[in-house]
C-alpha cells in the first residue's frame, strides 16, 4: 500500500515538471510504476495463498531497496523534504524493506518445509 500511494504523491508534485523530465526521471518513474504493479500482483498472490508468494515478496523487497537507492543517487523527482530529511526517510525505507525481505524469506522457508512434510506424509509407498 505504501509504494502506490508514495508514487501517486510524487507524480502529483511532479505534474508541472513532467514535460521537462529527462531520461533519468522517466527511468525512476518507470521503475517505481513497475515496482508498484508487481507489489499489487504479489498482494493478490498472498491473498490467495499461492505457493512461492513469500519468496516473491522477499525479492520484491530487495528490488524496492534498489529503487530507493536509485532515487537517492539521482534525486530527479520532486519532493517536499529537505535533503537531510530525504536521507533519513530513505534510510527508514531501506530498513523497512530489509525487514520485510527477511520476514518474507523466513515465511518462504517455512512454506517450503511444510510442503515437503505434506509431500512425505502423502507418500503411500
Amino acid at each position: 500500500m505504501v509504494e502506490p500511494a508514495s508514487l501517486a504523491l510524487t507524480l502529483d508534485r511532479a505534474l508541472p515538471r513532467i514535460p521537462s523530465f529527462g531520461v533519468t526521471a522517466w527511468t525512476l518513474v518507470a521503475v517505481r510504476v513497475a515496482l508498484a504493479g508487481v507489489g499489487i500482483a504479489l498482494a493478490r498472490r498472498l491473498a490467495t495463498r499461492d505457493a512461492g508468494a513469500w519468496q516473491g515478496v522477499s525479492i520484491w523487497a530487495g528490488v524496492a531497496i534498489g529503487a530507493t537507492l536509485l532515487a537517492r543517487a539521482w534525486p530527479e523527482l520532486p519532493t517536499n523534504l529537505a535533503p537531510s530529511e530525504a536521507r533519513f526517510v530513505a534510510l527508514l525505507a531501506i530498513v523497512r524493506d530489509a525487514t520485510l525481505a527477511l520476514v518474507a524469506a523466513s515465511f518462504a522457508r517455512a512454506d517450503a518445509a511444510a510442503e515437503t512434510d505434506d509431500a512425505a506424509a502423502r507418500d503411500s509407498t
